[in-house]
This record gives structure tokens, C-alpha cells and sequence, in this order.
């Protein structure tokens, strides 16, 4: 079938590219233009059409760019993490140890600080995930439990033992009844895969006597301590417990190891 052409079809399309290309060739001269004829109320509209609203987003961005940015940059750094599990400790009591564990550590306790985490409860299984995954990530220097809970995290392999660390060597020097052993239980064991070790480590230390733990108010009739495998900070870790567990350091004493460091 033949295609009949409509001359005035034609002639309508025609127009309409050609009025499109009016718009399209417009240019900021003929803005300029026309903003130079307005009076103040008018450019002030004429701003707040084309320009305002863009300002307020450019603005609101870089705001809440530096809000961030700033945070980051001055929030304090972790230099040793110390987790408690099942016991409540007076809290100025623990910030009292924060800040002089901090200085024992050549700290300035304000931009580098030590962190003692109170939260951990065996019974609240998201926390015990949670002092895993940082046990696991080298992020947790440090666990104090009670016998039980401790020994939950010692057969397990997560601490050091002194006849393999001289990390932990102030373990040797602690009462023979106030060390806690325990042998190293493993997946392959419990699936019957292979026989059970029954050599047991020296993965802990009581410090529910010490005094300066005693100061911590804490209502758990026992507390053990011991130094993650995985941690990164395993001197200052040694240092902290040396700090604990001794009645002859004071606060604002330094650790002139530390001290050196720190200059």
C-alpha cells in the first residue's frame, strides 16, 4: 500500500524541532540577561528556584561530613582491652583502675586509653558471641571470669601458658592453689575423631583476693584471670596484671619499660 504523505503533518513536526532547538541552544547569556532586569525580589526568587536548594545540600553534606570526620579522628584509641565476664564492679572504681593502669602503661588517658568492659554476662548469649568474635580478631587482651566461665574459655586453647610464653611467666611466681589448669578440649576430640589430651595448661590466675581487685566491689566469689592467645598487645596485657595482682605498684606509678615508649 502506498504511504500518503500530509504536507501539514509535516510542516507541525518541523515546527516543533525548531522550537525545541530555540530551548535547546538557550544559554546563560539569556539567564544573565534576564536576571539583570529583575528587581531585588525577584533575583532574591530567581536564587531561590534555581540555587537554593542545591546550597542546602552541598551545606548539609559537608556538615555531616565534618561531624563524622571529627569524631573519628579525636575518639580516643584502645590500647588495651580488659573484658569482665558475670560480676559487677562499681563503676567509678573501674574507671579509677582505667586511668591508673593507663599512666602504670606510659598513657595519656585521653587520646590512648585502657578499656575495662563490664558488660560480658554468660547467660546473655549476643555477649558471649560478641567476646568471641574479639577474642578471635585480637581485639580482647584481656578476660576476667568467674572459675567456671573461665574455664569454658581456657579448654578451648584462647589463652597463654607460661611453659610456652614468657608472656604469662608471673604465673609461675603466683601460689600453686591460685592457678588454674585445665587441658585443651577441640572439635576433633568431642566428634571422637581422636583421643582426648589430658595435659592440663596453667591458662589462668585467681585475683579475686588481690586488693586492688577487692577495691573493684565485685559480687563474684571468684575471679580468674588470663591473657588471650590472639592478642596484640600481650606486654601491656602482662604489665596490667603485674599492676593488679601487686600490692607494692601504687597509681601514678610507671612502668619505666613503658615510659621509655611512650617518649
Amino acid at each position: 500500500m502506498a504511504r500518503i504523505f500530509d504536507d501539514s503533518v509535516e510542516d507541525e513536526k518541523s515546527k516543533v524541532k525548531k522550537d525545541g532547538l530555540i530551548y535547546q541552544q538557550r544559554n546563560d547569556t539569556d539567564y544573565k540577561a534576564e536576571y539583570e532586569k529583575l528587581d531585588s525580589k525577584g533575583k532574591f526568587q530567581f536564587f531561590k528556584d534555581y540555587y537554593l536548594q542545591t546550597i542546602v545540600v552541598i551545606a548539609v553534606l559537608v556538615i555531616v561530613g565534618g561531624y563524622y570526620l571529627y569524631g573519628s579522628l579525636t575518639k580516643p584509641q584502645t590500647v588495651l582491652y580488659v573484658a569482665v565476664c558475670d560480676d559487677n564492679l562499681d563503676e567509678k572504681q573501674v574507671e579509677k583502675l582505667e586511668k591508673a593502669v593507663g599512666t602504670y602503661l606510659g598513657l595519656d588517658n585521653k587520646h590512648e586509653i585502657v578499656t575495662i568492659n563490664t558488660d560480658y554476662n554468660s547467660s546473655n548469649g549476643t555477649l558471649s558471641e560478641q567476646l568471641q568474635s574479639y577474642i578471635y580478631a585480637g581485639t580482647c587482651d584481656v578476660v576476667i571470669a568467674p572459675k567456671k566461665g573461665f574455664m569454658s574459655y581456657a579448654s578451648a586453647g584462647y589463652f597463654l601458658e607460661p611453659d610456652t610464653s614468657d608472656t604469662v611467666a608471673l604465673f609461675k611466681d603466683w601460689p600453686e592453689k591460685k592457678r588454674l589448669y585445665c587441658p585443651v578440649v577441640d572439635g576433633e576430640q568431642i566428634r571422637g575423631e581422636k583421643d582426648f589430651d589430658t595435659t592440663k595448661y596453667n591458662f589462668g590466675i585467681e585475683i579475686s583476693g588481690c586488693k586492688k581487685y577487692k577495691e573493684l566491689e565485685g559480687l563474684g566469689k571468684s575471679a580468674y584471670a588470663g591473657i588471650t592467645n590472639s592478642s596484640k598487645k600481650q606486654e601491656e596485657a602482662a604489665a596490667f596484671l603485674k599492676f593488679l595482682t601487686d600490692d607494692t605498684l601504687k597509681d601514678g606509678d610507671v612502668n619505666p619499660d613503658f615510659a621509655v615508649q611512650s617518649k
